[in-house]
């Protein structure tokens, strides 16, 4: 059965979860819950995102992030990959440590946004590891109170919803989030099925309509098949290669941006991508790319060099639609 689209728009709000796998713990010691945060800033100054709340639970992460340029897709498949291999390094373990591919929820800001923060915030509350929030060291919420320096977090946005003195913003915020600890468990905010929308009727025909028109000006049909994610493919070979993304998508020749280019046409050939989105992502006309396709392949037979790289990306491929969801 096809899978839903996931609904990727600049400016969208998303509530992203992601757990364990088997729900087993993700988190053994402060260091790794500091390992995440590193990672997801160092992600934020490379792929800019808005960071409105965050929570990392010992089995699960919940974030709220807003887009810009980058795709969520992208920032998530680097987070996830980093921190899994820090992890499987540290306590020599291997196989996946997150289960499926990460959820995400496509918000209606106007709506949603302070709602989301307050129920990220009493994760730690719901989940009864302490009675309040800010005693929890491992969320945002400290950083709304003033406790800890909002280094990763961009609290104005919504602190501004309750007033422009911060002092009282802050002050009205704390009732907010206090009066949620009474409120019974919101399951549409983590009802996260592929290409959910939540808001109101007015908002999702919009969000379809707009992204819908995103796609014909892209030249891609607007399909019921998930399209693959060919910037993570292009993470993945950067990674793999050392070249950079820019690197790969540039038109040099050198035998190991051919060979990136072959790498990933191939790959992405396999996960249903058209010969038109791959060339105007790694920068090649599409005749081009229909070359490399038919020589990639026969030269699968033969060249161990590329069949370890896509063996490679394959893997990281694979990662990505566990992780990504």
């Amino acid at each position: 059965m096809a899978r839903k689209s996931r609904v990727e728009v600049e400016g969208g709000l998303y509530h992203i979860m992601t757990r364990g796998n088997n729900r087993q713990l993700i988190f053994n010691a402060h260091d790794d819950y500091l390992k995440m945060l590193v990672l997801l800033a160092r992600q934020k100054c490379k792929l800019p995102f808005y960071l409105y709340a965050y929570c990392l639970m010992p089995n699960h992460v919940h974030l709220l992030m807003e887009r810009r340029r980058d795709a969520i897709g992208r920032v998530m498949q680097r987070l996830l990959t980093g921190y899994s291999q820090y992890y499987n390094r540290k306590y020599r373990r291997i196989g996946h440590l997150f289960q499926g591919r990460y959820k995400g929820i496509l918000c209606q800001t106007d709506q949603y946004l302070a709602e989301l923060v307050r129920y990220i915030h009493l994760n730690p509350v719901r989940a009864k590891i302490v009675s309040r929030p800010e005693a929890y060291p491992y969320s945002s919420h400290r950083a709304y109170m003033g406790i800890d320096e909002p280094w990763l977090v961009d609290i104005e946005p919504v602190l501004r919803h309750f007033g422009a003195n911060k002092k009282l913003a802050r002050e009205r915020f704390e009732l907010f989030v206090s009066a949620g600890i009474k409120l019974d468990h919101r399951e549409e905010f983590c009802r996260a099925e592929e290409g959910r929308i939540l808001g109101s009727e007015e908002f999702v025909e919009k969000t379809k309509k707009r992204v819908g028109e995103t796609r014909r000006v892209a030249g891609e049909p607007v399909t019921n098949r998930s399209a693959p994610d060919i910037e993570a493919l292009i993470a993945a070979v950067a990674e793999a290669t050392r070249l950079t993304p820019e690197e790969i998508c540039s038109r040099r020749k050198t035998k190991v941006n051919v060979l990136a280019k072959e790498a990933i046409i191939v790959v992405a050939h396999e996960m249903g991508a058209s010969n038109k989105a791959m060339a105007r992502l790694i920068g090649l006309d599409t005749s081009v790319v229909s070359r490399r396709l038919e020589s990639g392949s026969t030269r699968m037979r033969d060249s161990i060099e590329l069949q370890q790289l896509v063996k490679e990306i394959r893997r990281l491929a694979f990662k990505v639609e566990i992780d990504d969801k």
